[in-house]
């Protein structure tokens, strides 16, 4: 179930519903079913790892707090994560290191023909454990107190709006607010709803309708332009951004509308100066992961140079594996680290003249540099993202690929995509679109509602036809 399916539009009135009517003392209950019927809906067999990776970090954690000797609280603190990262690495990365593997025995000229690994990944693992590896990782820190409800803590790792694609949350923000009953409020309802509709237009309008024309040039960049690389790569970038803060809305505004704040995971990400700048910007809960649990305690900006370099290139080399089990991946990652390392040797100009001018400049520079990310990671292969940059200046006359993006649907995709950076522009003037519809009559603001629905209903893309339908970010 995908919160773009029909599936889910009536599988989210009936759970609210139910929540707000069943007594408040067993509400979690409720959410706690629903969240395993959400999971299951696409293999129900995963939801055992799922239910494994609780059971171990809920009994680690309580060991870690009973145990008093440090020794002892690392020991069940190192088995908990090895539990994780070994689960996760055996559904992720043993494709990858059979092939790595059978690469190198035939560079040594073994004709040894290693065995054929296909294993399905489980739909947000690296969501989940991550999120249960936090929450051991705070109880050995003591920052906070171990949960003793088993199928609380059950809820905490698997509430369905965050499960399958963040944001990954912390143990100390939400475990508290799922455990407190929720009454319903109008109003929080009404702006969890306008959230999820901000989502499924960024989804379903914008990504889907992007992903068409992406999916043409890229599937088949071999006779495409350098022009139309260049443009596919920028689209993708609109697309990546709508399709996972799509999601992240949706996951945001469903939470409201049940009472539940969850953290922001993206803040207007292509108005960034720098691209650090970017990164604080970008997947704010991955982030934010990676800097507490990873970046700090390898001594983050302490120490020497080449220590501070070690430290970032580390943290964006593991991002890279997170996000998937390939040698693009790896090297997305590592550049993204080798650009935010060449800027810590370059301090930001503070010019005292044509301040805006100059931070138009800094913007556009940034963009330009995570472009060739983008393109890196939306390539096939490490080795095609490098032949579709060379095409770009190479190829740029060259004849234009049929991409069949009629011209109705660029126009569809233009406007659109303008309406979408005028709101960023609002919320990066710190304007919220609650906020601005609050100033308008009951009237107008509900015929506004209803044209965005239909906008959606009408213009978006729906039906089982596109493979551009799933979140980019089920894969990872």
């Amino acid at each position: 179930m995908i919160f773009n399916s029909f599936s889910y539009l009536i599988f989210f009135p009936i759970v609210t519903l139910i929540y707000f009517v069943v007594p408040a003392r067993i509400r979690w209950v409720w959410l706690l079913v629903s969240s395993y019927y959400f999971y299951m809906n696409w293999h129900a067999e995963y939801a055992l790892l799922m239910a494994a990776s609780t059971v171990v970090t809920y009994g680690c954690a309580l060991l870690v707090d009973r145990f008093k000797e440090k020794k002892h609280r690392k020991l069940v603190l190192i088995l908990g994560i090895l539990f994780n990262v070994g689960m996760l690495g055996y559904f992720k990365y043993t494709g990858m290191l059979v092939d790595l593997i059978s690469r190198i025995m035939h560079a040594f000229g073994s004709q040894a023909v290693m065995p054929k690994v296909d294993i399905l990944l489980p739909v947000g693992i690296s969501f989940f454990t991550f999120q249960a590896l936090g929450y051991l990782i705070d109880v050995y820190k003591h920052r906070v107190k171990p949960e003793t409800n088993l199928f609380r803590y059950a809820l905490f790792i698997s509430f369905f709006p965050q499960l399958v694609a963040g944001p990954i949350e912390r143990s100390g923000r939400l475990m508290r607010q799922l455990a407190q009953p929720h009454s319903f409020d109008a109003r929080r309802a009404r702006d969890g709803l306008l959230i999820m509709l901000l989502g499924f237009f960024e989804k379903v309008v914008i990504a889907d309708r992007a992903a068409i024309y992406v999916n043409a040039i890229f599937g088949n960049w071999i006779h495409a332009s350098g022009a139309q690389i260049a443009l596919a790569t920028a689209v993708f970038a609109i697309q990546d951004l709508c399709d996972f803060a799509g999601y992240s809305y949706i996951a945001i505004g469903t939470a409201k509308v049940l009472g539940i704040e969850l953290m922001t995971n993206f803040r207007q990400p292509y108005f960034a100066h720098s691209v650090q700048n970017f990164w604080a910007r970008w997947h704010i809960s991955l982030s934010s992961w990676f800097r507490d649990y990873i970046y700090f305690p390898l001594g983050a900006g302490r120490g020497s140079k080449p220590r501070q370099i070690f430290n970032l290139m580390v943290v964006f080399t593991i991002s890279g594996l997170w996000h998937g089990a390939a040698l693009k991946f790896v090297f997305w990652g590592m550049l993204n680290g080798a650009l935010q390392v060449a800027e810590s040797f370059f301090p930001p100009m503070r010019p005292k003249r044509f301040k805006k001018l100059h931070h138009f400049a800094c913007v556009m520079r940034t963009n330009f540099f995570i472009l060739i990310t983008m393109l890196i990671f939306r390539a096939t292969s490490l080795t095609a993202s490098m032949k579709m940059l060379w095409r770009i200046p190479t190829a740029w006359n060259a004849p234009a690929l049929e991409a069949n993006f009629s011209p109705m649907q660029v126009l569809c995709l233009g406007i659109c995509t303008v309406i979408l950076f005028a709101i960023e522009l609002l919320h990066e003037k710190h304007k919220t679109l609650t906020e601005l519809t609050d100033r308008l009559p009951c009237f107008v603001r509900g015929m506004l509602y209803l044209l965005a629905v239909m906008g959606i209903v009408i213009f978006g893309i729906w039906g089982p036809g596109y493979s551009a339908q799933a979140f980019i970010y089920f894969q990872f």
